[in-house]
Formats: structure tokens, sequence, C-alpha cells
């Protein structure tokens, strides 16, 4: 909704004509290059047929006239034609984006006009601090504790290759150029050259997903998202935050500051999905690490060919010895770590090579402690505007993205923990768990999740059993920065709960992952008040969650469920109820509406 008001203000600017102009001539040459004049200038005849549909009122004959051109086209010729005005309308939008960005830097010279008020985050903290109800310490101290979390999902609609988002993603690169360079018309030939090129391979590559992508395939999209667009993103955003402190406070925010993480579904959202499985997982995982490890090895090389000083504190100087670029000597050592962990991951995926995680990077803090190190040093030695600069953007990247860009989420239907624990206690006992009241349920979890290991050994027989137990076996094998929430779906129950932290304990997972319940049907949402209350009652469980408790909210199955107004009363419901029982307990509590 912010970006479509700030379009409506805006449109039509002479700068989104010009480029959205420039960009429909280039795609016109190429298309009359590649297909011939004929097909030119049909494309052209149907353009102008349907902008004049738009301009007269009267609409009815200009469609008529696109209709009888149109349904005198072979199906070849009219997919072309459905190509190319798909492709100019990709165009557009990749032109409105550049549009957006030219307003958010123009910032400082419109924020006195009341029509932009409230759109950019530095006018909702600067009308903080003009709140004298508010005091600046309050708003600081708001800020500093802001925790945002997003969750990247498979979108199963998203049919755009991912070839295709990397082509529009360089496009926008020398589009912005252009703005840079627009007074110098020798550079905007090699530009417009550049942009001839990439429209004309655009043209000539399939823009639909032929198969289905596989999970991992799913996950390399996110990625991709990340290291397009999200990667030189976050600082930038931090720095903007930085700066509205600095002026209205006169102090910055933390240099540890970190208020946004990200967390990913894909390759660990197995709901329903056969295909993800505990070794889809564990690539998934590798991915993202291999991933990360290439994206810091890039930003430290850049930092390492940067820092050419000499002068630097005796903490560097004690491990690199004298030497001429001790920031050089200093920080080549992790850089080579992550070019190993990047090359040993690689081998491993792509030929089997054992994988030895002794030699990997696995956590933020061994990229951390030596950026800090140098921080110092140029802080010591009168260079706080380099320490301000790349150095703390590659710090402040570590922080939000960790080892592996976003921690994984692992979600799991609730009866398939059912499933696997009626199996164990079955051949263990000769006992039906699914037969068992709550109240057993719930008394055999607690003691067992007390007691000593007993499932640890035991070799199930169901396939599905047996595949569930080895995702949990897995995940304890994978760095604690890797993981982030088990989220359990179609929760029914306070047993649910707590037969994920049993089998959590089970797997010896040192570093457990925050069980997540998922509240979706219309019953799950009436009840999901009693199962929370049953839980946030034992002092065990307050103490075991460190009072912080996350829920999940399905908007979409209870809409299916109940219809869409009484499954959004029963969801707001629900929500007072459990932050009144948040309350009473003393529990801070997360939604996640989903």
């Amino acid at each position: 909704m912010l970006k479509r008001d700030l379009y409506y203000e805006r449109i039509p600017t002479k700068s989104l004509r010009d480029d959205v102009r420039h960009l429909g001539n280039i795609l016109g040459k190429v298309i009359k290059k590649q297909e011939g004049s004929n097909f030119f200038k049909l494309v052209e005849k149907i353009r102008l047929l349907s902008k004049a549909n738009v301009a007269n009122k009267n609409r009815k004959e200009p469609f008529k006239k696109i209709l009888r051109e149109v349904n005198k086209l072979s199906p070849q010729s009219l997919f072309k034609l459905t190509r190319a005005f798909n492709h100019f309308m990709n165009f557009y939008n990749l032109a409105e984006s550049i549009d957006a960005s030219r307003t958010l830097d123009q910032y400082e010279n419109i924020k006195s006009n009341k029509k932009f008020q409230n759109i950019f985050i530095e006018e909702i903290f600067e009308n903080f601090f003009k709140n004298k109800k508010i005091s600046n310490n309050k708003v600081y101290n708001i800020a500093k504790s802001l925790n945002i979390g997003i969750v990247l999902t498979a979108h199963p609609t998203e049919v755009k290759r991912r070839t295709l988002i990397q082509k529009y993603h360089t496009l926008t690169e020398i589009l912005e150029q252009r703005i840079l360079l627009n007074n110098y018309p020798s550079k905007l030939k090699i530009l417009d050259k550049k942009l001839y090129d990439e429209i004309t391979i655009i043209w000539n590559t399939d823009e639909i997903k032929r198969s289905r992508p596989t999970p991992p395939e799913e996950a390399r999209w996110g990625l991709a998202i990340i290291e397009d667009s999200l990667w030189d993103t976050i600082p930038k955003v931090y720095r903007r935050l930085n700066q509205i402190f600095e002026k209205n406070m006169g102090k910055g925010l933390p240099k540890n500051f970190n208020p946004i993480e990200f967390g990913s579904w894909m390759g660990g959202d197995r709901d329903g999905n056969p295909f993800v499985t505990s070794e889809v997982t564990k690539r998934v995982i590798l991915l993202s690490r291999w991933e990360a490890a290439k994206l810091y090895e890039k930003s430290l090389t850049k930092l390492i060919r940067s820092y050419s000083m000499e002068k630097c504190s005796n903490k560097i100087l004690k491990t690199t010895g004298k030497t001429f670029e001790p920031y050089r000597v200093y920080l080549r050592p992790l850089r080579d770590k992550l070019r190993t962990t990047h090359r040993e991951i690689e081998q491993h995926l792509n030929y089997g090579k054992p994988l030895n995680e002794k030699i990997l990077l696995s956590e933020r803090e061994e990229i951390l402690k030596p950026l800090r190190v140098v921080r110092e040093s140029l802080e010591q030695n009168q260079n706080e505007n380099i320490a301000s600069g790349d150095l703390l953007d590659l710090m402040r990247r570590a922080k939000c993205f960790g080892i592996n860009l976003a921690r994984l989420d692992i979600r799991q239907e609730s009866s398939r923990h059912s499933q696997l624990l009626n199996e164990f206690i079955k051949r263990k006992s000769g006992r039906n768990y699914n037969s068992w009241s709550e109240t057993e349920k719930i008394k055999y979890l607690l003691d067992k999740i007390r007691g000593k290991n007993s499932i640890n050994k035991f070799i199930f027989k169901n396939k599905e059993n047996k595949e569930v137990w080895s995702t949990f076996k897995a995940l304890s094998s994978q760095p604690k920065e890797c993981l982030g929430a088990y989220v359990i779906s179609m929760t029914s129950s306070a047993s649910d709960i707590l037969s994920v932290m049993y089998l959590q304990k089970e797997a010896n997972i040192k570093s457990k992952l925050r069980v997540v319940p998922l509240f979706e049907t219309l019953d799950d949402l009436i009840n999901g008040k009693k199962i929370m209350e049953k839980l946030f009652s034992l002092k065990w469980y307050r103490k075991h969650i460190l009072n912080k408790q996350e829920i999940m909210i399905g908007y979409s199955d209870s809409s299916k469920d109940a219809g869409k107004l009484s499954a959004s009363w029963h969801q707001y419901k629900l929500q007072e109820e459990i932050i009144k029982l948040a309350k009473k307990y003393k529990i801070n509590v997360t939604f996640f509406s989903w």
C-alpha cells in the first residue's frame, strides 16, 4: 500500500515517462531485429489501438479493432505478441521501482511537503521526536529493542525464472547508472548498448519454469533474493535510521544494533510436502552456508584491498608482527576460512566429498570478533570515518544474516509426532498413546522430558516415523545459528507442543529450536487459550521458554474452515485472550500470522 500511494502521488512524472519510453524503444528495436519488421509493425499497431482504447471515452470501437487484429493471428504469433507486452509491463515495473528510489534520494528536498508525510521510516521516527509526550530516551530505547523477523517462503504461484530475476536486476543497475551519467552522452551510449544486449538476451530466454521446482531450487530462489537485493539494502536501512538519531539526539544507535533477522521455510516446511526430507533439509542448510560464505568472502576481499594503512593498534601487531600492511595481514586468515567454507561445501554438494565441519565457519562471532578488533584499531588511530564505512556495513550484515543468511524453520503436522510416539510406546509397553487422555499424555511427556533418553537408539519400522525421527537427528548436527523455529501445524492440544520438546531432547539437540504452535482450524482457535493456559501454568514450562512464547495464527485455513467473518473474529479473540493470559503469567508473546 505504501508503494502504491507513493505512485499515485507522483504519476505521471517526466523521469518515469522518460525511462519507460527509453526501455520501450529499445525493446522495439530488439523485436524488430529478432522477429522482423512485419511483427514489429503488428506490435506497434496493437499498442496504438490499446492507447486509443484508453483515451477514447467510447471504448467499444477501438476494442473491437483490437479483437479483429488478434483474431487474425496464428497461435505462434499470438504467443509472441503476448510476450512482447508482458516484457514491456515488466520493464514498466522496473522503471517504477527506480522512480520510487529517486524519491527516496530526494527525501531531504521534499520532506516539508505534507502529502509525503509518514511515507518513509525517517518521517515515522521524526514524528516520535516531535511528540512532546514521548521522551527522546524512550524513543531511543524503543528503537534499540526493535525485533523484526522476516520469513521467506516458497510461493507456489511464482513462475518467473531466477535467471530473469537476475536479468531484471542487471537492467535496474544499468538504468541507475544512466541517472548518474545523464550529462555524459558518450557514456550513455555505452550503457544503452548494454541495455540493448540484456534485453536481446531476455527476449530470447524462456520466461516460464517448465518443471516444478524442487525444495533446494526453491531455496536457491530465496537466496538469490538476498544476494540481489537484501544484502545491499540492510546496511542502508541501518545507516538511515542511525542518521535520524544522530540528528535528533546527537548520538547514534548502538554499534551492535540489529533489529532485523531473516528466517526461511524453503527446505524446512514438510507439512504436506513429501519431497522435503531430512536429507533435503541438510542440503538446503549447506546451500545457505555456501552462499553466505561466498558473499562474506567477496565483501571481505574488497575490505582487504582497501585497507592499505600502516598505523594500527598493538593488539593487531601482536598477531601480525612487523608489517607495512597490518590490516591486510590480520584479515586474511578470516578471508581464507570463508573461502575454505565456500569451496569445501561446494565440493561436498557437487561431488560428495566428505565434509569436515571443524574447518568450516560455524558461527557469526568468527566473523565479528576480528572485525571488532579492526574497528577498535581504526577508532584509536583517528580513522573513525573509515570504521563507520564498509567495515560497519559488513558487521551489520554478519549480525543480520549470520552464517547461512536466513535461519531455517521446520514445519510439521502435529499428528506425525503423535504417530511416531505411538509406535515407540506400543512396541515398548504395548500401550496405545493415541487413545490416552490429554492428562495422561501431558504427565508422560513431562516425566520423559525430565528423565533419561529412551528413544535415541530406537529403530522405527514405519517409513513416515523413520523420516520424522531422521529430521530431529539431522537438526542435532546443524550449527545452532542455522536453525529458527519448529512450527507445529494443526496444534490442537498442549501435548502436541510438549511432544516436540520431548523429541528435541531425545535427539540431543543442544540448542533447542523454539516450539511454535500454529492454530489454524476454527476448533483450534476456540481452544487455543485453554491449550496455552495448561502450559503457561507450569512453572517448569515458563522457565524452559525463558518467559517468551511465539504463536502462529492461521488465517488461510481458518477462513476456509469457518468463513472469513467468523474466522477473523476468532483470530482476533484468541489474540486478545492470549495477551491477557501472557500478562497474568508474565510471558512475552509474539504473534506470527500465516
